[in-house]
């Protein structure tokens, strides 16, 4: 498996990668895909990026780079995290429908009140789906007014209420 290169990565050059995809984030970071560039102190040129798996897997039309690609002036780009690889392995397309179908909708809300501004800590609320009236979350809101985050199966008109379960 090969981790996807993002910004803050490096190669072994010492090029500091600075541009990323952020329509596709991995730890808060953006990927760096073939064509984007970098600057390199040892080659002292501003060089680009080439994917070895073209097509294999395409964001915004265009292929991203993994650990271990090269650019064009030769440097590999080195990892800085495994949280996401690609693999080549088989079922890779059953895998990726099982996950798809598993993702969930989440938010938290920060509670303000609307007269002074400040977040509304230690507040009981409740969450409830707009058509159907089900209760989605409930709890206390934390001491900067969040809520806990909450999960649905898809993307939902939600009521927020202030106070215990009616």
């Amino acid at each position: 498996m090969q981790a996807f290169i993002t910004k803050g990565c490096f190669t072994d050059h010492g090029g500091k990668i600075i541009q990323g995809d952020d329509s596709w984030i991995i730890e808060g970071k953006g990927i760096h895909l073939e064509g984007m560039t970098h600057y390199c102190p040892k080659c002292k040129v501003l060089s680009k990026a080439i994917a070895t798996e073209n097509g294999f897997m395409q964001i915004n039309g265009r292929n991203p780079i993994v650990a271990g690609d090269v650019s064009t002036c030769g440097a590999k780009y080195i990892k800085i995290s495994d949280l996401a690889v690609r693999s080549r392995g088989s079922g890779l397309l059953n895998n990726l429908h099982n996950i798809i179908n598993k993702l969930k909708f989440d938010e938290r809300v920060q509670l303000i009140d609307k007269d002074d501004n400040e977040p509304l800590a230690n507040v009981p609320y409740y969450l409830k789906n707009s058509l159907t009236g089900d209760i989605v979350a409930q709890g206390t809101t934390d001491h900067n007014g969040y809520t806990d985050r909450f999960y649905t199966e898809k993307s939902e008109d939600i009521d927020i209420f202030i106070g215990e379960v009616e």
